[in-house]
């Protein structure tokens, strides 16, 4: 008879479970290496042909069609199964192009200034994923690269927006991306913020990581909300308010930012944790809810109202914080609130009192409300050449509204009505321009210039693609780049105060044109809030699908070399607009500008 040991079973039992853990242990860790493995021979399969697209004789010159090659060369990759098989597939895609020839001279370097800190070679230069024959043909290829003509992948002006030559591949909207075009799409952006973004560096995350990260996730995105969520997250980490309104592309956004309806009032974020209700708009949904003008909200849903800023952040681009909070605070973008149902629980203060209630959000009966109010708001008024006085002695130019000079001036007699408003200005004991919009008359700066400008000196730097080594970007020296041919200063010496407004909606031209500003008075004081941090012309990549990715195309920077972009223009003063003077509609920063003016200091 065997008897039972106690003391061997259980050691025996140990070392089998021991066992079973380990093989779990390294089952997983087989399988994570594989997974790793699939990811980076696309991530290095992604960077060859972006790295080809920019560079290749064959395929900068548009002798070759870029996407035709990435979709054509992707099956060899997607099957290669070790090392050598992956480096083979990438040789073959080489010979696939031709030979490359070798160049009689050397590329000329150029004698202006370069912004440099986006070139990275070292992906194929140190690396050791691609073979060393690999990177010695890129190495070549780049020496041999393609120069001196218009790249066929790219604008031929600065300021033209629209990249040309990148296909749309159209997808119904109910239809999900394929694969193929899913990974071309990733590879197109991730290819366009390695060489036409030049603010790259700027990006608070490691792009080449976020690469990595977002192959397995666009590979798994079964559905096309799924994609389009994936579009956004990349957008976002650009940190770049020209890919702001990126969202408004998406055919799911709405289900994706959860806002199928707009809120009964509308509102303004005074900061990340607080909404500032401003006026009632459905007097009927707010009083059930007891919502009253000058409410603070503090939450809705299952969100504070930091979290879901926080949640917007990761979905919705901005250069900075301050521009975020400002666009979400804009009603007719409907971002703000979490409205995927008709109703929802709202937290509040009144007086420092905690309150909660049920709030039903603007449904179809409410909608031609909401439509009313909405056109009333964007309502331009682009007519007369008056002066605007905001105080006496006190003349401001609206940025946004400086188009009236145009509609309202006779052209034959146009030169001399221009004269005629600044004459009456130069008079004044101070001028106002407050920037917080768009111009819609860029040429209006130019009339300021001829009138007030002491120099020809440039008031800001001017980077822009440079078409013989894509990445880097080249300092323009042409002075029509700042301004228009044949202008000159006037040399009048303002004897007033001048200052200058800015926010959030200081924008790209807008920024561009407050450097000018602050270059033809150099003693004006600016205030406000931080703008937009996208100084520069901006530019649109097609997506498969039909999707435009727009960001900044080139660098502007202050002649000491500091960045506007992110950082925005130079403020002064940080002027916010106080609660109490939202609710009475009372512009605070205009006020805080025109006691600058009468101010005896």
């Amino acid at each position: 008879m065997l008897l039972y040991n106690s003391t061997v079973y259980p050691m025996k039992l140990k070392a089998c479970i021991l066992i079973a853990v380990c093989l779990t242990v390294l089952c997983n860790l087989s399988a994570s290496a594989q997974t790793n493995d699939v990811t980076l021979k696309k991530y290095y399969f992604f960077k060859v042909w972006g790295f080809l697209k920019y560079n290749h004789p064959a395929i900068a010159s548009g002798k070759m069609d870029a996407d035709s090659v990435f979709l054509s060369n992707l099956p060899a990759v997607e099957v290669a199964k070790n090392d050598a098989e992956f480096n083979n597939a990438i040789s073959n895609m080489l010979q696939q192009l031709g030979t490359v020839k070798k160049l009689p001279v050397p590329i000329k370097q150029p004698t202006e200034k370069v912004l440099t800190k986006n070139i990275d070679q070292s992906w194929f230069t140190k690396d050791k994923y691609l073979s060393k024959a690999i990177g010695q043909k890129l190495q070549f290829i780049y020496q041999n690269r393609f120069v001196g003509a218009l790249p066929y992948y790219y604008t031929e002006k600065n300021y033209v927006p629209d990249i040309p030559h990148e296909k749309p591949y159209a997808f119904a909207d109910s239809v999900n991306i394929s694969y193929a075009y899913r990974m071309l799409t990733l590879a197109k952006m991730a290819a366009t913020i390695d060489y036409l973004y030049p603010h790259k560096y700027l990006m608070d995350s490691n792009w080449d990581k976020d690469v990595k990260e977002f192959i397995p996730l666009f590979v798994n995105a079964n559905t096309r909300i799924e994609h389009e969520r994936l579009l956004l997250k990349l957008s976002a980490l650009t940190s770049d308010t020209h890919s702001f309104r990126f969202y408004k592309q998406m055919k799911n956004s709405k289900k994706i930012l959860q806002t199928n309806f707009f809120p009964p009032f509308d509102f303004k974020l005074l900061s990340d944790k607080q909404i500032l209700v401003t006026k009632v708009l459905v007097p009927g949904l707010c009083q059930k809810a007891d919502i009253q003008a000058g409410d603070i909200i503090t939450g809705f849903g299952k969100y504070t109202v930091e979290q879901r800023v926080n949640e917007l952040a990761g979905l919705i681009s901005a250069s900075n914080r301050s521009t975020l909070l400002h666009n979400l605070s804009i009603y007719n973008n409907n971002l703000l609130f979490t409205t995927d149902s008709l109703q929802s629980r709202i937290n509040y203060q009144r007086n420092g009192v905690s309150k909660s209630a049920i709030l039903h959000w603007a449904g179809q009966n409410e909608l031609p409300t909401i439509i009313d109010y909405l056109k009333k708001k964007m309502k331009p008024d682009y007519e007369g050449a008056e002066t605007d006085y905001v105080s006496p002695d006190i003349v401001r130019f609206k940025i946004g509204e400086i188009i009236r000079y145009n509609n309202s001036l006779p052209e034959a007699r146009f030169t001399e009505g221009m004269d005629s408003v600044f004459n009456i200005a130069a008079k004044s004991k101070g001028l106002i321009f407050d920037m917080r919009g768009y111009p819609q008359w860029g040429g209006f700066l130019n009339f300021v210039y001829q009138k007030f400008g002491q120099d020809s000196k440039f008031f800001a730097h001017y980077y822009k693609q440079d078409f013989d080594n894509f990445g880097r970007y080249v300092l323009s020296t042409d002075s029509s780049t700042y301004r228009r041919p044949g202008m000159y200063p006037g040399h009048h010496l303002y004897k007033g105060k001048v200052v200058i407004i800015v926010d959030g909606e200081t924008l790209s031209l807008s920024e561009f044109q407050t450097m000018y500003l602050q270059g033809i008075f150099p003693d004006a004081i600016t205030i406000g809030e931080t703008s937009a941090g996208a100084d520069g012309d901006e530019k649109m990549m097609t997506l498969p699908g039909g999707y435009e990715f727009n960001f900044t195309g080139n660098a502007i920077f202050y002649p000491d070399g500091t960045n506007a972009q992110r950082k925005g223009v130079r403020v002064d003063k940080v002027v916010h607009p106080l609660a109490a003077d939202v609710l009475n509609n009372k512009d605070t920063i205009l006020q805080a500008a025109i006691d600058m003016i009468n101010s005896k200091n």
